[in-house]
């Protein structure tokens, strides 16, 4: 057992030199005792200060209790798998015997001294050279979701089984729900990044391509860091709450920064407010009517993200400020020409003005209009464009009413309850019920962010209070003087011709790709007249796949335009590769030739699209 112990930790130290560390140092603990069970090998239990003992494993045969645990939870079908408690690890050795070379494992286990003594007792070697397992052991709750990013597209996708050791997670069920509510929550913003990825895939594309020489001309949000610090700020967001306070704001316009997210902009401008700063993500191009004004203030800024329409953009002419992007085109633009400062994990438009806040320094922050939730039917204030559009439509049959009530029926499928801000159960989305758990996160217990929204659901962290009490409080008191004009004195980037051999590097390897996808459809896909070898294609395209990936930064670009493409790819691999052993040679074949004749088609699209997306770009800047 002394050699399962060395020959584990040489393994582990490959794999997590810190948790090697970690359980190396891991005390012998006298709460464990070690019994032979009455198959003959080592059972677990725990010995209370009282002197009682709780078996945490069967002591009659724990590899059988294990093998039938595990026959409960394994599925052919799922293809990630979340083990929450350890123990001795047979269920884990059982689990890790089942699955297939691509599911993965993640493994959190509270104690180390209970994963030395798992390491102990148990060989691990096959799990621990399995890249596709991961171990994680003591870890703080709030970092789930920062563990967990690498795999997120795979949980997303595929889901997540979990695996719970019960009587493992009762010996710390404080600290194991917490696990698994973070893990949730983690999982369930995954997922509303990925489909709002999947979604808006090809529209991110087309307006980064379309602002690519306002990314590489407008400065960044690193330019403005702490420039505003101490000074107290406002979010304002457009929730239909905003109604009862937004006259209040402008008593305190001079002693405060106003940042509105888009839809806000235009309720705080017809009641006489001007904001410092408004900040638009949003690709879609109806976001252009939150902007439908007769003159864009001369002193107002724009933050924005480069997925937001050009229409959008060039409105700001050169008072506009832009975030660092995750998305693959932009990070390549700004990787290759001058970064431009990040936010954090933006998940809505009003996280994006919360941050930027903070960012700058400011102190209190308080926020107004964010309810989270619906008033009634509504989710938007009365001058939002989108409170505008029902009434652009009101006629003698569909009164503003009807139309606010089929709009909240097109969230049906989303809808679910939260208590607001006075105990009561209002209705709100999946959606914004994981806005508001990321709010929660990154508020941490900071006195200083003010919930002045006066209605909504409530928003963990934040100090509640209504807005006039806010301003008197915090604002009028204020005695530094507010003076966005040095902005204008920013130092914007200078032109850096690197980027234009970049692109034309880039056009190169993109070229080479499309030659090779015309010399394969050639061969075997054109000519109708001729019987398709079916092997010889896929074999051809398993070493086209190799190809592909020996260049990340293209089929990073790649996979970023053509998301949904990329995904259903992945899906149909990994069910073939389950159903090898199953499927007579001819059906696997077959599933082959449809995955890889319809994606090489994809392929061509997209990369005809990169093509003249960098083509525009080059000429853009030239």
């Amino acid at each position: 057992m002394q050699k399962f112990l060395t020959d584990n930790l040489s393994l582990l130290s490959h794999k997590s030199p810190e948790l090697c560390s970690l359980i190396k140092k891991a005390p012998n603990d006298s709460q464990y005792n070690i019994s032979i069970s009455k198959s003959g090998i080592p059972t677990l239990s725990k010995i209370f200060p009282d002197g009682t003992e709780k078996f945490l494993h069967s002591k009659y045969d724990p590899l059988k209790e294990a093998t039938q645990f595990i026959d409960t939870k394994y599925s052919n079908e799922e293809s990630n798998y979340i083990l929450i408690g350890l123990g001795l690890g047979y269920h884990l050795n059982d689990l890790h015997k089942k699955i297939s070379p691509q599911d993965q494992i993640i493994i959190f286990e509270k104690d180390p001294a209970l994963a030395r003594l798992a390491l102990f007792h148990n060989n691990f070697s096959d799990v621990l050279r399995n890249p596709k397992v991961s171990i994680y052991v003591d870890v703080d709750p709030s970092k789930i979701e920062k563990i967990l990013y690498e795999h997120r597209s795979d949980l997303s996708i595929h889901g997540y089984t979990p695996i719970i050791i019960k009587p493992i997670i009762e010996l710390d069920s404080k600290y194991y729900t917490q696990i698994n509510l973070a893990i949730e929550q983690a999982y369930q913003k995954f997922k509303l990044d990925i489909s709002t990825q999947a979604v808006f895939s090809k529209k991110f594309y087309k307006n980064i391509f379309d602002n690519g020489l306002s990314i590489t001309e407008s400065p960044g949000v690193s330019t403005i860091k702490d420039t505003f610090k101490d000074i107290p700020a406002l979010v304002v967001s457009a929730g239909p709450s905003l109604d009862k306070n937004i006259g209040l704001i402008q008593s305190a316009e001079k002693s405060i920064l106003i940042v509105a997210v888009a839809t806000a902009l235009q309720p705080l401008l017809k009641n006489n407010i001007k904001p410092d700063f408004v900040v638009s993500i949003d690709p879609n191009e109806e976001t252009l009517r939150s902007f439908d004004i007769n003159i864009i203030p001369k002193d107002l800024w724009l933050i924005y993200d480069p997925c937001i329409p050009l229409s959008i953009s060039s409105l700001f002419n050169k008072r506009k400020i832009i975030i660092e992007s995750k998305i693959e085109l932009a990070k390549w633009i700004t990787d290759h020409s001058s970064k431009k400062g990040d936010l954090g994990e933006i998940s809505s438009v009003a996280h994006a003005a919360f941050y930027l806040t903070r960012y700058l320094g400011c102190k209190p922050i308080i926020l107004a209009g964010q309810d989270l939730s619906f008033e009634g039917p509504r989710m938007h204030c009365t001058d939002s464009f989108y409170n505008q559009a029902n009434q652009d439509n009101i006629q003698t049959d569909q009164t503003l009413k009807m139309l606010q009530n089929i709009k909240h029926r097109s969230y049906a499928q989303s809808i679910t309850s939260a208590l607001d801000l006075f105990d009561n159960y209002s209705k709100t989305t999946k959606a914004m019920e994981i806005y508001k758990y990321q709010l929660k996160k990154e508020i941490s217990g900071n006195i200083t962010i003010l919930n002045a929204t006066e209605g909504g659901v409530n928003i963990p962290g934040a100090t509640n209070l209504s807005l006039k009490e806010a301003i008197n409080k915090h604002c009028l008191q204020n005695k530094i003087h507010i003076d966005t004009s040095f902005l204008k004195k920013i130092k914007y980037p200078e032109k850096n011709q690197s980027l234009l051999t970049s692109i034309r590097t880039q056009l190169d390897k993109i070229e080479k790709i499309d030659q090779a996808t015309i010399v394969i459809k050639n061969k075997y896909l054109i000519d109708n007249k001729k019987k398709i070898n079916k092997r010889k294609f896929t074999i051809e395209m398993e070493s086209f796949y190799l190809y592909l990936i020996e260049d990340k930064t293209t089929i990073a670009l790649m996979q970023g335009y053509d998301y949904i493409g990329f995904v259903e790819w992945n899906q149909t691999t990994k069910k073939i590769s389950k159903l090898t052993n199953k499927l007579p040679e001819v059906d696997s074949l077959e599933k082959k030739f449809i995955r890889d004749r319809l994606f090489i088609n994809r392929l061509s699209n997209t990369i005809s699209f990169l093509y003249f997306g960098f083509k525009k770009l080059e000429n853009d800047l030239s």
